[in-house]
């Protein structure tokens, strides 16, 4: 290629001085003035002549040298625009959203709706009462009284409901792991390598996922729809409305569908899940050497890449102004390293999936080395831990999308904190919440917030971190995220505050058309003033330094609001199973460890004791039970094997949990501190029958620790049906079924009082069924009624069960119990499709449907992070149904001790400073529980 900085000189340039006479002068002066015109016409004719063939007209070093022709000029043109294009000034700089008309994703004939009388939450201020106006596709109009509107407005009356912004999610699969999770639809991951910037999610989205709905349902209206996390670099992830439209178009869900400068995003991921897939094929990465090696390696070669690109349309500029200009080669481009330089331009939003300290400290470093920014951190439980780290990142602080209160099913999740959005807000870190769905069911994003809230963040921060925050995180919050005029008119409507438990839309808005079908705005109830949070009183203690330890043997609570207790094991007819006092009057008393009396003691008769005051406040509270939940007590790290027991084969004999129980790891520990006092787990196994189940108390040290660390060895028979438990012994439903049918028939016809099977038919032991699905529930209803016709006594109760409420009356009929397992259902799996969505979508629910019908139901958590829930989970179903607080405590408790066949009432109890149904009240203080003395005010780690 000519060096196109040297150009042909003037002649004068090399004239000098002439000391010939003067005559000379002018013979040769003549001479040169001829010479000059037969030269310039001899280079007018051949630079017209290279015109004409479509040479370049540019010389080199070499006066007399053209250069050979490049590139066409169509290319030329076609590089000049790219080079513009990735050099522009302003870029993703938009207008202010008040000078917007329309939405860009405005559909003709949308009325234009007026909001009335409703609180107003717009994601930034505090909350305000007043009117709001949407047309074509935007907010037009907020606050006070809106009187002047288009003719064609629809009225909305909201009746004191509170308004806010739609939930914007930045992290979901929705649509690449469509619902029902099928083998033809698993397009979260190109696990082929772990290096794959250059895929997209919106090639894999399907538009018909099931899901879609649902999440809606919830409040959700923006989504960032990611690659999963299987890679070092998953690919690129798109930003989409979850307005169904009629095209069925994945483009025309796009946030800016007709925008030009769009802002792209992409995934990686760091730690363990690359080094998982790869490590177990041989590959790299194997170690987190590997992924930092693999990351700068792609780093360097695309850096390289945007060197070039930026010397091609260095040397393209710095052409001459006139004439025909082309360079030889093309603009340098290589699709495999397109993403990547442009992330190194900024054109990315880049979001990575990074738990531990050192992960991402990693990811920062790689950040200033290559000079890319980091949007944000996914997941990232570890970074309350390093918030100054994240700081360090290149030009920019990023964004830390989090879950509430998940933690410890892998390594790197078991160092997390449920203080850490608080820790990272305080510390200058904006935190958003995001659900990884289908990881959680983002229906209940604003589920993550509202606990976030009950750990420390403020009403304004927890609603941003659902609004405003993941707007802002992806470039949006010009569009989504808030209420302002000009903003998208994505709204949401909420029965009651968002925040509060079991909260959900009356309806929700997208692009100013209303999402939820069939919805009776005159059947909305009045609502008042927005629920204020109550700050409970914290428990008062005797100034006694044993107070509060393993030596506190005695003692008197006071300033008790209620109390709900049934079936306690004491042969004291002072207890009460339930009792109210307005003022706070009641009590409960300690004496050797032992509780003597609950309600309304005479304090006259205790005045030796020490008193510990919960304020007026109180709440008195059965231990609660986590029946049903896997491996708690028998496996620490769900991911890690050499933390647990194992799992059995298909060869081995019936086993007992307690054989393989352990006590004091953070799981048991979490359980007890949210008042979980007893836990009873079964073994989990390859074969149709998974072992024997073990109830125990969460608090021991272990298992000689206390009289009462193990409660019962032998708890209930568990076996399972379904899809997940086929195997080469047992390849199908059919022969899962066969196997239980057979084994129990041969049991009626036996006399093995040591046999399982025996025990089972003789209603001696439990049988636990986990099975989900409506047609195996069927088959095993008729089972249990050919075995009952023929002598034998079972006492059978369905675990998990999602599509029980299918089969409600014929369970109650024949007296089969359900432990629901989740409660929160969703149809992820084949066989659970016909789960109930609930509200708005769906009036009742799996558990109110079973309710109704009198079938017996408790409620169990699905994973051991989720154990702490259980009380709130137990007020979500006291929301939806309607129940009293004793049916509600039930769920969680005596319920579930007689589904499993517990005969020992549940041991000890849990004072909560308020109301445990609800956010903001704590557990005060636990007496008993597989440990000594009392304990005050655990709190989760």
């Amino acid at each position: 290629m000519a060096d196109y900085r040297r150009l042909p000189q003037h002649e004068q340039d090399e004239a000098g001085f002439d000391t010939r006479p003067a005559n000379q002068k002018g013979l040769v002066n003549f001479r040169k003035k001829s010479t000059l015109l037969l030269a310039t016409a001899a280079i007018a004719l051949l630079a017209t002549s290279a015109y004409l063939l479509g040479a370049s007209d540019e010389l080199s070093d070499h006066k007399v040298h053209f250069e050979a022709p490049g590139i066409s000029e169509a290319h030329f043109a076609e590089g000049v625009a790219k080079c513009k294009f990735i050099h522009r000034k302003n870029k993703h700089t938009y207008a202010p959203a008040e000078s917007r008309s329309s939405n860009p994703r405005f559909v003709n004939g949308t009325a234009p709706t007026l909001f009335k009388n409703g609180h107003i939450f717009d994601g930034e201020g505090e909350p305000f009462k007043g009117d709001l106006l949407i047309d074509r596709g935007i907010i037009i109009k907020v606050g006070g009284e809106i009187k002047d509107v288009p003719k064609d407005t629809v009225v909305v009356d909201l009746k004191g409901h509170i308004l806010t912004p739609g939930i914007v999610d930045m992290h979901s699969h929705v649509g690449v792991l469509s619902m029902p999770l099928l083998e033809g639809m698993l397009d979260g991951n190109e696990m082929t390598s772990p290096i794959t910037p250059f895929v997209r999610s919106i090639d894999g989205f399907n538009p018909s996922d099931k899901a879609r709905e649902i999440i809606v349902s919830g409040g959700v209206t923006s989504t960032l729809v990611l690659p999963g996390s299987g890679n070092i670099m998953g690919g690129e992830a798109f930003a989409l409305k979850l307005r169904k439209v009629d095209t069925l178009s994945v483009d025309d869900m796009m946030i800016e569908t007709g925008v030009d400068d769009k802002w792209r995003y992409m995934k990686m991921a760091c730690g363990e899940n690359p080094l998982r897939n790869y490590r177990a094929e041989g590959k790299m990465p194997s170690t987190r050497l590997g992924e930092g090696w693999l990351l700068r390696d792609q780093f360097a070669k695309a850096t390289k890449l945007k060197q070039a690109q930026d010397d091609w349309c260095s040397a393209a500029k710095e052409l001459p102004r006139y004439g025909r200009h082309r360079l030889a080669a093309p603009f340098p481009e290589d699709l495999q390293y397109e993403s990547l330089v442009a992330v190194l331009r900024d054109d990315i939003k880049l979001n990575i999936h990074c738990y531990e300290t050192h992960d991402l400290e990693a990811m920062v470093r790689h950040s200033n080395e290559f000079k890319f920014k980091i949007a944000g951190f996914h997941h990232a439980l570890d970074a309350y831990r390093v918030p100054e780290i994240l700081k360090r990142a290149y030009m920019n602080v990023p964004v830390v999308a989090t879950f509430a209160s998940k933690f410890g099913y892998k390594k790197e999740a078991s160092q997390s904190s449920v203080n850490s959005p608080k820790i990272l807000v305080d510390a200058g870190i904006a935190v958003a919440m995001k659900s990884d769905h289908p990881i959680l069911n983002a229906q209940h994003l604003i589920y993550e917030a509202a606990q976030a809230h009950h750990f420390g963040l403020s009403e304004r921060q927890a609603l941003a971190s659902v609004t405003t925050v993941p707007a802002k995180a992806m470039g949006l919050d010009h569009r989504i995220g808030k209420i302002d005029v000009g903003m998208d008119a994505d709204l949401v409507i909420w029965e009651k505050h968002p925040l509060a438990l079991g909260a959900h839309p009356l309806q929700v808005y997208i692009d100013g058309i209303a999402q939820i079908e069939d919805v009776d705005e005159t059947k909305w109830r009045e609502q008042d003033e927005p629920q204020e949070f109550k700050t409970f009183p914290e428990l008062i203690v005797p100034k006694d330094k044993d107070a509060c330890s393993t030596k506190s043997k005695d003692a008197v609570f006071t300033g008790i609001k209620k109390i709900l207790l049934k079936n306690l094991s004491t042969s004291s007819s002072s207890l009460s199973r339930e009792e109210y006092s307005s003022n706070g009057g009641l009590s409960v008393v300690i004496r050797d460890g032992e509780v003597i009396c609950t309600g309304r003691c005479e304090e006259h008769a205790f005045k030796d004791l020490p008193v510990y005051d919960l304020g007026g406040e109180g709440v008195v509270f059965p231990s609660m039970i986590s029946a049903g939940t896997i491996n708690l007590g028998l496996q620490e790290i769900g991911l890690e094997e050499l933390t647990g027991d194992g799992h059995p084969g298909l060869t081995t004999p019936v086993v007992k949990a307690i054989d393989g129980l352990k006590f004091g790891g953070m799981h048991m520990d979490e359980a007890y501190k949210a008042g979980v006092l007893i836990g009873v787990t079964a073994p989990t196994s390859e074969h149709v029958v998974q072992g024997i189940s073990v109830a125990f108390s969460t608090g021991a040290e272990d298992a000689l620790s206390n009289k009462k660390a193990v409660l019962k060895e032998r708890v209930a028979l568990h076996v399972a049906v379904g899809q997940e438990y086929k195997s080469t012994l047992f390849p199908s439903i059919s022969s899962q079924i066969g196997y239980l049918r057979d084994s129990l028939e041969s049991a009626l016809l036996s006399h093995s009082p040591a046999n399982h099977f025996y025990q089972v038919i003789k209603g001696q032991l439990p049988l636990v069924i986990n099975v989900n699905n409506r047609d195996e529930m069927i088959r095993l209803i008729q089972l249990k009624k050919d075995l009952e016709s023929q002598g034998a006594r079972l006492k059978v109760t369905f675990l998990g069960a999602v599509e029980a409420w299918t089969v409600a009356e014929h369970l109650a009929e024949a007296q089969i119990g359900v432990i629901l397992r989740p409660l929160l259902c969703m149809p992820i799996m084949w066989e659970s499709q016909r789960c109930l969505a609930g509200a708005p979508l769906t009036q009742e629910t799996g558990l109110s449907v079973l309710y109704k019908a009198g079938v017996k139901v408790g409620i169990a958590a699905q994973e051991p992070e989720d154990v702490r829930q259980l009380a709130w989970l137990a007020g979500w179903a006291r929301s939806d149904l309607g129940l009293d607080e004793k049916a509600a405590t039930g769920l969680v408790s005596w319920n579930l001790a007689e589904l499993v066949g517990l005969s020992t009432a549940p041991s000890g109890l849990v004072l909560y400073n308020g109301d445990p149904f609800e956010y903001g009240a704590k557990v005060a203080a636990i007496v008993g529980g597989g440990k000594t003395g009392i304990e005050c005010n655990p709190r989760a780690f």
